[in-house]
């Protein structure tokens, strides 16, 4: 005969198989359908996601401090390095109020030359192109020349190219890339004697940029610590409040502590995001460079490194589960469970720990006290009667 009750206790609540069936017998904490277990599983993205749409607008309640605009590192790296970059009108804001800074001066004094070195080092990246097109076609005129000697030697009658006319363009070729480096070499010494002349207004730039940087850090760090306590404010009053009523459903068992176990939970992690955000927002980034520029520089380190990241990963994670279930199945621990929930230890049948013996399997709960002959529960390290360890 079919038997419904073992079926929906066994399938849809997912308990062990009974021998006897109990109807009265209620449900754990941590149990529901899989319906159930889908829907918070719903639930715990949903509270992420609002969390971090929440955080996302405590992040705007604060003016975030204006960094130094990049026209101004552009034109410091112009200045300071040789490389080739097309002048681009930046929308440059260039006085700010936080933190307070006015590069407006001193970025206009040194704008003419700017723009005019970007424009030297324009029609150098323009001669450089011509040079390099000119000998990707050196090798081409250089084979022709060579087929035009053979036919030539050879005598042909019809010749399919003219070595005096590839001389002429070799030598040609040859007259245009001396013009074109004679041009490039006039425009560097422009460039060099731009910057020479430019030098003291760029020393002054560079003196008042670094205060505004300097400014700009401690601002942000401040605009951090401000946006961090009002997330903490947040998610601390959001996460008590479950906590507290979590504990409170716990304590009586109830099958409604699944659902403020996962929220808390979730709201946990939110708060370990803004902890460790906050934590690296002040760590000193100059350690983190010093650590990129050694893996550079030691390309095998990285190669090990990441090799042995997987294992550290697994062993850091391993160690904390292993602590943990250790703890969680440690022989007091299930004792206490099964008291707890008053289930027998040997069919986790409902019992009465009153009595000596388990109504469905018969196992053995309670032993007499070698002292004073009181029943204690078995396994039970003290007697609840005279003290005596058993």
């Amino acid at each position: 005969m079919f038997d419904i009750t073992s079926f929906v206790r066994e399938k849809i609540f997912r308990r062990p198989k009974l021998v006897q069936t109990v109807a009265w017998e209620e449900l754990s904490e941590k149990q529901t359908t899989k319906l159930g277990y889908f829907l918070l599983y719903l639930m715990f993205w949903a509270i992420l996601w609002s969390a971090q749409w929440t955080l996302s607008i405590i992040g705007h309640l604060v003016d975030r401090p204006q960094n130094v605009p990049y026209c101004v590192e552009n034109m410091i790296e112009t200045f300071e390095k040789d490389y080739s970059r097309d002048y681009y009108k930046y929308d440059c804001k260039l006085i700010s109020e936080n933190p307070e800074f006015n590069l407006k001066t001193e970025f206009d004094n040194l704008l003419p030359a700017y723009t005019q070195i970007l424009s030297y080092r324009k029609e150098i990246s323009e001669y450089n192109s011509k040079i390099r097109r000119i000998d990707y076609n050196y090798d081409r005129n250089r084979e022709e020349y060579n087929t035009a000697l053979i036919e030539k030697i050879a005598r042909e009658k019809l010749w399919l190219y003219d070595s005096k006319q590839i001389t002429n363009t070799i030598s040609d070729d040859r007259k245009k890339i001396l013009d074109y480096q004679n041009s490039i070499n006039i425009l560097k010494w422009k460039i060099s004697d731009l910057k020479t002349r430019y030098n003291f207004q760029l020393k002054e730039f560079k003196i008042k940029l670094e205060q505004a940087k300097s400014d700009y850090r401690i601002a942000y760090l401040w605009y951090k610590f401000f946006i961090a306590l009002l997330s903490f404010g947040f998610i601390i009053i959001v996460f008590s409040i479950l906590y507290n009523i979590y504990v409170k459903q716990k304590i009586k068992n109830s099958p409604h502590t699944i659902i403020f176990s996962i929220a808390t939970f979730a709201y946990g992690l939110v708060f370990l995001q803004i902890a460790f955000m906050f934590i690296w927002d002040i760590i000193p980034h100059r350690f983190l460079e010093y650590l990129g520029k050694l893996f550079d520089i030691f390309t095998p380190l990285l190669y090990i490194v990441q090799f042995l990241w997987p294992i550290l990963i697994i062993a850091v994670f391993g160690f904390l589960v292993y602590k943990i279930q250790k703890r969680l199945y440690a022989p007091e621990n299930v004792l206490k469970r099964f008291i707890k929930e008053k289930k027998c230890p040997n069919c986790w049948n409902s019992v009465d720990f009153t009595k000596p013996f388990c109504p469905l399997c018969s196992y053995e709960i309670q032993v007499k006290c070698k002292k004073c002959w009181n029943l204690n529960v078995k396994w039970m390290p003290f007697c609840s009667s005279c003290g005596e360890k058993q």
